[in-house]
């Protein structure tokens, strides 16, 4: 990147193998006005906040402090300019140089990078960073409520003896873009996509597979329409 001298529109950093892409993520950030320098998205809250171990124990055993009840951000969904996504970068890597030295700081538990993310943008050293409330923006992580979702599904699967168990459990008559209840109000029933709380399909959606296999017969049927 640093390299790229023509490469001067947004940027996302993002994890590639549980995400699903609705729309463009620029183009809803836009209409959003949400076109900052450096955005990081947060995860459900209050239902997952940083007294998780995955930020909890490791920033404490480092920095001997906490970030308590603050929401969770996701270190796989990050936007922004390509100057701020070069200062995040030269952020995360100068961390990453301090914890790997410090023998308190240094770990093998995979994820630290999420718990660097949440200590830089909580203790003011992400520069113009803005923090993104759940499912507002054009990035969605769905991960907690997915697998909450996924595991009601497979106990009532068991309940009723499904012989496939929960994999496309919800879906009846063929009807694919109903995948999820309509009470959960997650999804528009008519096309089957994820929606942000405003209604409108979220952009892009990160850790889709925390559904299981929920959407896996609508996912196979947009494939098919080449989504």
């Amino acid at each position: 990147l640093n390299e790229c001298d023509t490469c001067t529109d947004g940027i996302i950093l993002t994890d590639v193998r549980d995400v699903w892409w609705q729309r463009d993520p620029f183009e809803t950030a836009a209409k959003l006005k949400m076109e900052h320098e450096l955005m990081v998205f947060e995860e459900i809250y209050p239902a997952l906040d940083n007294r998780n171990w995955l930020s909890e124990f490791p920033i404490k055993q480092c920095k001997k402090i906490s970030l308590g009840d603050t929401p969770m951000l996701c270190s796989g969904s990050t936007m922004g300019s390509r100057n701020g996504i070069l200062a995040y970068i030269d952020a995360m890597v100068a961390e990453f140089d301090i914890w790997i030295k410090d023998k308190y700081c240094r770990s093998d538990l995979i994820g630290d990078d999420q718990s660097i993310h949440n200590y830089l943008f909580y203790t003011g050293k992400l520069e113009g960073a803005v923090s993104i409330p759940y499912r507002t923006g054009p990035l969605h992580v769905v991960g907690w409520i997915a697998n909450k979702m996924w595991r009601l599904a497979e106990e009532q699967a068991k309940r009723k003896n499904a012989t496939t168990g929960a994999v496309n459990f919800y879906v009846e008559n063929d009807r694919y873009e109903e995948w999820l209840p309509a009470q959960y109000k997650f999804i528009d029933p008519n096309t089957g996509l994820i929606l942000n709380k405003d209604g409108n399909p979220s952009a892009q959606i990160h850790q889709m597979d925390r559904f299981g296999t929920l959407a896996l017969r609508w996912r196979q049927q947009m494939n098919q329409l080449s989504w």
